[in-house]
């Protein structure tokens, strides 16, 4: 079918095709340059298992994941609830937590490793002032810290995308449920405990859903900050990966091995998703009822339902909601500013340090302010970085997987929300299950294909990937905005004979132009911030063949990081992205979630 065979193609050649690929590289012996040599069986699956890093890398998985994503679930719970109250600098507050979100985590994770220095970080001077700690300590560098420091990073960068999924949520609920809880006579803790939680609850499963996932993909947190350290005592699976097939042993196949084992990881979450979003069991697929049959059990005690009836409530004291009265206009603001801050902090630092020379970058103890400012830095950044090159390459990529993502997806969204068809369920389905599986799962069959078809350092071949994993959310959420529109606007103009195409161009997308626009900006922001895809099969300096998170990544951990010129063009790099960021984000928090918190 026309409108969503572009869409089913690009998903096969870019997604289905190298997850095949992987699993049969992972079948065969491979030398260091990654040709094949023939059918290995399963020795590729025996020497993982015998490999004497294993049970560290499954045991650091297994607490990056549960840790970051229970704390950051947590966290978001309260921030949620804080963002969604009316106070005196609300806005500024979800701005603020706009930026850690919208910033590459490549970027992110740069200034974390700066600040986590050993005697010229900014973290040690910090608890040093505070008295917390006697000496400075070696964050990342230590290997008895180095997983831990990471895991902080990875939950404070977790916490701003958490929050607003569970937002989302919040705002789906009715605002008279509440307004029958005050006439029972509720107060602020039974109303969350009774109404709140149990109302949240869909949404909160959505959320743990896909924070897992994104938690489980953050494959530049890890790299960036320790992945030039020697062993294995700070990996996951997803960068052990990555190393065994890229960096230290060279063996593809063995790389692939462990890449098939985080990818049924990932089938086991998608299978969750599926069973999530397909909750109503007339709308389920055979697989979405297969999976549910085998998790039914397990998920009556998560289901169960309050009690019916009145609320049990026991009405507050007049004393103290005036109190929560009075102090409210001053307490919301000052928590607000509070996170804001905290937030903010990372990006004050990259700003302040963009101004520094190498003498205050690493002095010991680390100078919160430059001793000298060096305005200089924002001019020499243009001639010490090949800035223009990474900008360019990074600014075409973008560009065109942008539209190449808005030309696929957009009429493939617009038919499936106004028609209904044999194997619409089905293409839906494909399009949540490509939404989760993101390229770092994939990087070795992708690798593999790109290799193949003559692709690597091609700006063809990374347009295409990255249109590929991009094509999801525009279908979600474009769907979501056609399947909006009134009926009888769209027949109005079938009765002036304009055709399909003509409708959707001339009628149809004037009405969804929030929509639209939401999508191409979160389209063009997830391309500009990618970050593996082009670490593997886009990079060649020799010939201009960078793009800007990798180039920033490849200059940090040198003998001495020139990180003063690498924080300026971080800076040039997200301020427009974060401005364009905080354009969409009303739209954006209804999309997050789209065709899932109902």
């Amino acid at each position: 079918m026309a409108w969503i065979s572009p869409s089913v193609l690009l998903i096969i050649a870019v997604i289905t095709l190298p997850a095949l690929r992987m699993v049969w590289t992972s079948l065969q012996l491979t030398d260091e340059t990654g040709v094949s040599h023939g059918f290995a069986g399963l020795a590729n699956y025996r020497r993982l298992l015998a490999e004497p890093a294993l049970v560290n890398v499954l045991s650091n998985t297994v607490v990056w994941v549960l840790l970051v994503v229970g704390v950051s679930i947590v966290a978001a719970l309260g921030l949620a609830q804080l963002l969604n109250k009316r106070f005196f600098g609300r806005r500024l507050v979800r701005w603020a937590l706009i930026v850690p979100w919208a910033t590459s985590l490549v970027m992110t994770s740069t200034v974390w490793r700066y600040m986590l220095e050993g005697g010229n970080g900014i973290v040690n001077r910090f608890l040093m002032d505070l008295g917390v700690i006697g000496a400075p300590i070696g964050w990342y560098q230590d290997p008895r810290y180095a997983f831990w420091s990471v895991v902080g990073v990875g939950i404070v960068v977790t916490i701003p995308f958490t929050t607003y999924v569970l937002l989302a949520g919040l705002q789906a609920i009715d605002p008279q449920v509440y307004e029958a809880g005050k006439l029972d006579g509720a107060g602020p803790w039974k109303t969350y405990r009774y109404i709140t939680l149990p109302l949240l609850r869909p949404a909160l499963v959505i959320a743990t859903i896909l924070v897992t996932i994104y938690v489980f993909n953050s494959f530049p947190v890890i790299w960036v900050i320790t992945g030039s350290n020697p062993g294995n005592f700070s990996d996951i699976t997803l960068t052990w990966a990555y190393k065994i097939a890229f960096r230290q042993q060279l063996n593809t196949g063995e790389g692939a091995a462990l890449s098939v084992f985080n990818v049924l990881i990932l089938i086991v979450v998608v299978l969750l998703y599926l069973r999530a979003v397909n909750g109503d069991k007339e709308r389920q697929t055979w697989l979405g009822r297969a999976w549910a049959a085998l998790t039914e059990r397990l998920g009556r005690r998560w289901s169960r339902r309050p009690p019916a009836g009145p609320v049990p409530v026991v009405a507050p004291g007049r004393a103290d909601r005036g109190v929560w009265r009075r102090v409210r206009p001053v307490a919301l603001p000052l928590a607000g500013l509070v996170v804001a801050a905290f937030f903010l902090a990372p990006y004050a630092v990259m700003f302040l340090a963009s101004f520094k020379d190498g003498a205050d970058l690493y002095a010991v103890p680390a100078t919160y302010l430059p001793q000298h400012w060096e305005w200089s830095n924002w001019v020499k950044v243009w001639d010490v970085l090949p800035l223009t090159m990474l900008l360019r390459n990074s600014l075409i990529i973008a560009a065109a997987s942008t539209a190449l993502v808005m030309v696929i997806a957009v009429p493939a969204a617009y038919y499936t929300a106004r028609n209904r068809f044999t194997g619409r369920t089905g293409f839906l389905n494909l399009v949540l299950i490509t939404q989760v599986l993101a390229p770092v799962a994939l990087v070795v069959g992708i690798y593999q294909e790109v290799v193949y078809v003559d692709g690597v350092n091609q700006y063809w071949a990374i347009v295409v990937v990255n249109a590929a994993f991009n094509l999801a959310f525009v279908t979600w959420i474009m769907n979501g905005q056609f399947a909006g529109v009134d009926f009888a606007i769209e027949e109005a103009a079938m009765m002036e004979g304009l055709g399909p195409m003509r409708r959707m161009l001339r009628i149809m997308l004037p009405v969804v132009r929030p929509g639209l626009v939401t999508a191409l900006v979160f389209t063009f922001i997830q391309v500009w911030n990618e970050f593996v895809i082009s670490l593997t099969v886009f990079n060649d300096p020799t010939h201009e063949r960078v793009t800007l998170p990798v180039g920033i990544q490849q200059l940090v951990g040198l003998n001495q990081t020139n990180y003063q010129y690498l924080f300026v063009a971080s800076l040039i790099a997200t301020v427009p992205v974060v401005v364009l960021f905080i354009t969409v984000e009303r739209h954006l928090v209804g999309g997050l979630t789209a065709g899932s918190v109902k």
